[in-house]
């Protein structure tokens, strides 16, 4: 088994304040200019003992990641953003309940990228994602946020599929200034994936905050790569085995609906489990869908929102999605309000 690179050697872990600014269309954190003269404020330590702080995390035996342990203010749900992997949300706890299957990089609850490519002999499918690729970790090469109520994270993804689908101009991975060494190698991909995680609250009460993920997709290339599907995915332990989604009968027009949202909970009555939801604005001149797998190997269930929309040449993609804890029917209120002009508050 492959030894997973320490932390220093993958990323760059910031030790300052990042401004930034929020408005209703635009959630993703601004770019900032500092002037020479300026120094950059220190970051205050007193500021992230309550709900952001650096803790260690096992997904193997014997080998320890870091993760920021990201909590609502309320107290109520742990989540863990794994800087080894991507930055990936490896655990989601809420009254005591994991929530993620998070025993490796293909099953925690993250964005994956899917292109098919004909480049080579074969089709095959060209799948950047946040985690890596199953041998190698993406690296996330910034962390930033204000310490109480939101997270940035700044991943450079790995082709899962070790380019299978013979992207003309792979980038062989580098790790602790080394070309990866694996068989079969790792391939970066030219696509930076921004997160911005903070909370919202939930008019229903419990819990009492939703998580809510923007998130901006830059290909950094001038090729025209055509259509790009965008895999919302969340995997679950094998016992949330119970589906719920809505609206069903999808794919479905953007036009025609206003979210797509669905999860998976542990008996019928579906008050324990987790969904995921986003407005269907995200992909406003698409399709946009859902979905249910299962690995039996592996022995989990996950629920799986998609569109697509191409991604050619230097350009930037925004969109948004939330993570709901606790009953379906709530959550299910709470995905209807989130395509309504304006959105939620």
């Amino acid at each position: 088994m492959q030894q997973k690179i320490k932390l220093q050697h993958v990323i760059l872990l910031t030790c300052f304040v990042f401004p930034f600014t929020v408005n209703a269309q635009k959630k993703i954190p601004a770019a900032t200019t500092v002037k020479k003269e300026q120094a950059l404020v220190p970051l205050d330590k007193e500021a992230i003992k309550g709900n952001f702080k650096l803790v260690e995390f096992s997904m193997e035996p014997g080998e320890l990641d870091q993760a920021v342990e990201f909590s609502d203010p309320a107290g109520e749900q742990t989540v863990l953003f794994n800087l080894v992997q991507g930055g990936a949300i490896v655990s989601f706890v809420y009254k005591g309940i994991e929530h993620t299957w998070r025993y490796n990089g293909g099953g925690l609850l993250q964005m994956a990228f899917h292109n098919s490519r004909d480049d080579g002999p074969w089709a095959g499918d060209y799948n950047p994602t946040q985690a890596g690729d199953g041998t190698s970790m993406s690296p996330v090469t910034g962390i930033g946020g204000n310490g109480k109520d939101s997270l940035i994270l700044i991943t450079m993804m790995l082709d899962f599929n070790h380019n299978n689908g013979f992207y003309p101009h792979p980038l062989l991975s580098v790790w602790g200034g080394r070309v990866d060494e694996n068989i079969p190698a790792s391939y970066f991909s030219p696509y930076i994936l921004e997160t911005f995680a903070h909370w919202v609250k939930n008019p229903a009460g419990e819990p009492r905050y939703y998580l809510q993920l923007d998130e901006r997709i830059t290909h950094l290339t001038e090729e025209v790569m055509g259509p790009f599907a965008f895999d919302f995915a969340d995997y679950q332990n094998w016992e949330f085995n119970v589906k719920a989604i809505s609206p069903e009968n999808c794919p479905c027009k953007a036009s025609a609906v206003t979210y797509m949202a669905g999860g998976l909970y542990t008996d019928k009555t579906r008050q324990v489990g987790m969904a995921i939801a986003m407005p269907s604005s995200n992909f406003p001149n698409s399709m946009v869908g859902a979905g249910f797998n299962s690995d039996y190997m592996w022995r989990n269930n996950s629920f799986h929102l998609s569109s697509s929309e191409n991604l050619d040449g230097v350009t930037s993609k925004e969109f948004v999605w939330y993570v709901m804890v606790g009953s379906w029917d709530k959550a299910l209120q709470f995905s209807k309000t989130i395509g309504i002009s304006g959105g939620v508050k």
